[in-house]
């Protein structure tokens, strides 16, 4: 019987593993990349043209971005390249934000050849500007880390922003509540089928300083 019922577990997960990668699949058929690109290729073109640096960084990122999204229909991305697309977001909502708040990168050169699942890190950062830079109070500008780095046989990401923090409530049950979207459950879960318990995301958060958020993930 505990056979049979790791059996059926195994099946579960294979089936949820098998789903989310139809479903990213059906995601990316939706977007003709060839179209997309040439139109951003034009608008940056176009942009030049008229002396429009703004319009034409927004179609670089843009076309960096949704490159490494795509990612050739395929779940897994080296390290450089999942880097290459959270930087591509981050510069976005720069040019969105005009500005307001800083940035800084910390990655470690060993680790770009790895690979992981994508997708991974642009959530966690999307969530550290709209739920907390955004919603800062304190005094002086935002201010948001994000570094990647050796930890013995795993990759370990952090997020940092100083924004608004999260209530200890929310905090509590931040990894299993359902939210419209792709959220941080979504990201979490993803890791856990696909590396093990083990691994995935854990939070450290203080009321009106800030939230540190860390991904863990095997050295592949």
């Amino acid at each position: 019987m505990v056979n049979r019922l790791r059996y059926l577990i195994d099946e579960v997960y294979k089936s949820k593993i098998a789903q989310q990668k139809y479903e990213m699949k059906a995601l990316q058929a939706q977007i003709c990349p060839h179209f997309f690109y040439n139109s951003l290729s034009l608008i940056n073109s176009k942009a030049i043209l008229a002396d429009h640096q703004d319009i034409s960084l927004m179609a670089q990122f843009l076309s960096s971005f949704y490159r490494t999204t795509l990612n050739n229909g395929k779940n897994t991305i080296s390290v450089r390249d999942e880097w290459t697309n959270v930087t591509s977001y981050i510069q976005i909502q720069c040019l969105m934000h005009d500005g307001s708040f800083d940035v800084y990168y910390d990655i470690d050169d060993d680790i770009l050849d790895y690979t992981m699942l994508n997708l991974l890190l642009q959530p966690i950062v999307e969530n550290a500007i709209v739920h907390g830079i955004d919603h800062k109070e304190s005094s002086g500008r935002g201010l948001l880390t994000i570094s990647g780095k050796q930890a013995h046989n795993n990759l370990l990401f952090t997020v940092t922003d100083n924004g608004c923090g999260i209530h200890p409530d929310v905090l509590e049950n931040i990894l299993t509540t359902e939210t419209s979207g792709y959220g941080i459950k979504n990201v979490h879960r993803r890791v856990q089928l696909h590396y093990g318990k083990e691994y995935g995301l854990s939070y450290k958060s203080i009321l009106d300083e800030g939230t540190t958020v860390y991904l863990t993930i095997p050295k592949v």
